[in-house]
């Protein structure tokens, strides 16, 4: 639906926003090109000028003017007033819209009482994403386009450095081919505990052998009553055979793995798998939900001397979306829904979204998941990941968004 009187939005080329730790909602509104922003004002207190930098630096590489303008905390609003009017002495009140989304309850009030009533624009952002006016009546609220791309994403929110595992072709036909073969024989006949018994042993080095017996294989000695589908493994390290992918030693009626020399192969085998698995899912869905932008996977970060890694993050209706991908029964689900909580408040701000992507049953540990607010997809829904990941996208972004008008 179009915006009503865009002459009116586009008047306004002059925005005052206040620095904040929450950077997204003084970024979209001023990125949307719908809202012809020319310069920012940009007010900070002391506490948050890295903050406020981090903004100009932004609204620069999109081609905005910026100015840094230092504030004091106050706790008088008529000394606020005063100080507001004197930060917008130089601008005409036709051209300057307030962005208030960050601005302390003593700043939104003060905003009010300098500037209602005037020619001035006062507006916020709704957590939904959704622009909203104050001042002027009559103009539509509207949900801002989907401009902020990862890297400048994590910039904002004080990540210096940011490095995500990019894959040279033949990694990729590598990546690929065993992927396919466990979504394909592995995931399809439930058998994921004998993938991992296999998988754990291969990227360690430990022999594993496979023992022909009466038309029936079995795991290292005939008399062997494990659970492990010894027939169905076979058939799946044939098929990696075929393709290249590992090799196999075959003689009489055994067969072995031949010991993988690289590093990064093994890791791949044991865990990395469901790593990628999950970044090709939702690389696939970008086709489907539009407004999913910008994925990466195997994501090492950066802050000063601090450094923290994600397994597969997004940028979806401008909030960050972090993906981690946990494989193996020793896992400490508890552990990891806590640090994916943190992790996401600390990349992303409150608006951040996080999932738990597992081979196990997340079992009792869903009450906690659920009391983070930490979405879950685990081993029984691996077979169908790529439909669990829509559903879960899509409701995390209706929780946060309506339609774009």
């Amino acid at each position: 639906m179009p915006i009503k009187n865009p002459d009116m939005i586009s008047q306004y080329s002059t925005h005052l926003v206040f620095a904040d730790r929450e950077m997204t909602p003084n970024l979209g509104p001023i990125l949307d090109e719908r809202l012809i922003v020319k310069s920012v004002l940009i007010a900070y207190t002391p506490n948050l000028v890295e903050n406020a930098k981090r903004l100009k630096t932004i609204y620069n590489a999109h081609k905005i003017k910026a100015e840094l303008l230092p504030i004091e905390p106050a706790f008088e609003i008529s000394g606020i007033v005063s100080d507001l009017k004197n930060l917008v002495k130089e601008i005409p009140y036709e051209q300057l819209a307030i962005n208030i989304s960050c601005a302390s309850k003593m700043y939104t009030l003060s905003v009010f009482k300098a500037f209602e009533n005037t020619p001035a624009g006062l507006y916020y952002l709704l957590p939904n994403d959704q622009f909203k006016w104050i001042q002027p009546n009559g103009l539509a609220e509207f949900n801002l386009a989907d401009n902020l791309q990862l890297e400048e994403f994590l910039h904002a929110y004080g990540i210096e450095q940011i490095e995500a595992v990019k894959l040279t072709p033949s990694q990729a036909n590598f990546a690929n081919g065993l992927v396919n073969a466990i979504q394909k024989i592995i995931l399809k006949q439930n058998a994921l505990s004998t993938y991992q018994l296999f998988s754990t042993h291969f990227a360690r080095g430990k022999p594993l052998k496979l023992i022909l017996h009466n038309e029936h294989y079995y795991l290292n000695e005939i008399n062997s009553h494990s659970r492990i589908k010894a027939d169905l493994l076979v058939g799946f390290l044939r098929k990696l055979h075929n393709q290249n992918i590992l090799g196999l030693s075959i003689r009489d009626n055994e067969i072995s793995p031949i010991p993988e020399k690289e590093g990064w192969k093994r890791t791949f085998f044991e865990g990395g798998w469901l790593e990628y698995y999950t970044y090709r899912a939702v690389l696939e869905l970008k086709a489907e939900i539009p407004k999913l932008k910008d994925v990466a996977f195997g994501v090492k970060l950066q802050r000063e001397n601090a450094y923290d890694e994600a397994d597969v993050l997004f940028v979806a209706n401008n909030q960050l979306f972090i993906v981690e991908c946990k494989t193996g029964a020793n896992v400490n689900v508890n552990l990891h829904l806590q640090r994916l909580d943190s992790l996401k408040k600390r990349l992303g701000g409150t608006t951040a979204h996080g999932l738990l992507v597992m081979t196990e049953d997340i079992g009792a540990n869903l009450n906690k998941a659920n009391l983070l607010n930490v979405g879950v997809i685990d081993g029984k829904q691996l077979t169908d990941l790529k439909e669990h990941l829509k559903n879960w996208i899509l409701n995390e972004i209706s929780h946060t968004s309506q339609r774009k008008e």
